[in-house]
């Protein structure tokens, strides 16, 4: 990765290591794979330059942590993400038993599940690990769309599509033209909910600046973009290691006072403020748990 490059909006890794982790993971030690991880890291830590720097300067700049404290603060980063791979990988395995969860806003998620008149839009970040609620917050009243970028391997998609499949989530893939644009509009029009990413710029989003730990930063319009002009509910949903296989789910109702006066574009400002200071929330309870691999804060 070269220092200046941009996310590319999907993540490596080829089928065949994908299969023999997830053999591992379904007759395999949970905990050995923490302990091995944690010595693999190091060697990333350096071969990933760019993305040591980036979180190593979020630490330093944004958290204004010590020289010292930044660096062991970067180590940690990366092996919390790393275990957090490891217990996606065990989930899709089927080792579900093998975690406990708490959530904390149930009733936000339930009310929008219990309206049969309204869809809504679930804002996801790249703080924890988003993904891991659709094996934790189980219904089957409203179909789950979650728009996801499309290049990951055969494998990964097979296990992840059938794993939440059980659990009336569906994949909705952003491939070149605008097929995921007509999918997303026709499952809220259909009162169903949409996951999207709130918190990753690449090549051609449409962005806004706002005020994000102390500094301007970019986020992308189009979640909020769509829930002002569709008029849905927006949640925000953060999904946090908060100890030995346990995950704490955060349910948060974004919700921003706007007078009849105020135009479209100000509305979407207003709703990437307040969910903007949502994440400094979470970030302020899991500092390690900021999972942006590179300069979020460089224009």
């Amino acid at each position: 990765m070269t220092r200046n490059k941009k996310w590319q909006g999907k993540t490596g890794g080829g089928s065949f290591g994908q299969k023999a982790l997830f053999f591992y993971f379904k007759h395999g030690s949970i905990s050995v794979a923490y302990a091995i991880v944690s010595v693999v890291i190091l060697l990333y830590l350096i071969v990933n330059y760019s993305a040591t720097k980036s979180i190593y300067s979020y630490f330093k700049k944004r958290q204004k942590y010590s020289v010292f404290r930044s660096i062991l603060s970067t180590y940690r980063n990366h092996y919390i993400f790393g275990k957090t791979l490891i217990d996606k990988f065990a989930m899709f395995a089927g080792r579900r038993s093998s975690y406990s969860v708490e959530v904390v806003g149930q009733e936000y998620f339930d009310a929008i599940i219990q309206n049969p008149n309204t869809g809504a839009i679930i804002i996801n970040s790249h703080v924890g690990s988003t993904e891991m609620a659709g094996y934790f917050l189980k219904q089957n009243v409203k179909k789950l769309h979650a728009v996801v970028y499309g290049g990951e391997a055969a494998e990964m998609q097979k296990h992840r599509d059938r794993i939440l499949a059980e659990h009336n989530v569906e994949m909705i893939p952003v491939v070149d033209g605008f097929s995921h644009v007509f999918a997303v509009h026709n499952a809220l029009k259909n009162f169903d909910l949409v996951s999207m990413a709130g918190d990753r710029v690449y090549e051609g989003s449409k962005n806004v600046e706002v005020m994000f730990l102390e500094a301007p930063a970019q986020f992308p319009i189009s979640a909020f973009q769509l829930a002002v002009k569709l008029n849905v509910p927006v949640l925000a949903l953060f999904v946090m290691m908060s100890g030995h296989k346990k995950y704490t789910v955060y349910v948060h109702s974004i919700t921003v006072e706007h007078s009849p006066e105020t135009s479209q574009q100000q509305r979407i400002q207003n709703y990437i403020q307040a969910y903007a200071a949502y994440i400094e929330c979470m970030l302020e309870l899991y500092p390690l748990q900021w999972f942006n691999f590179y300069d979020f804060w460089k224009k």
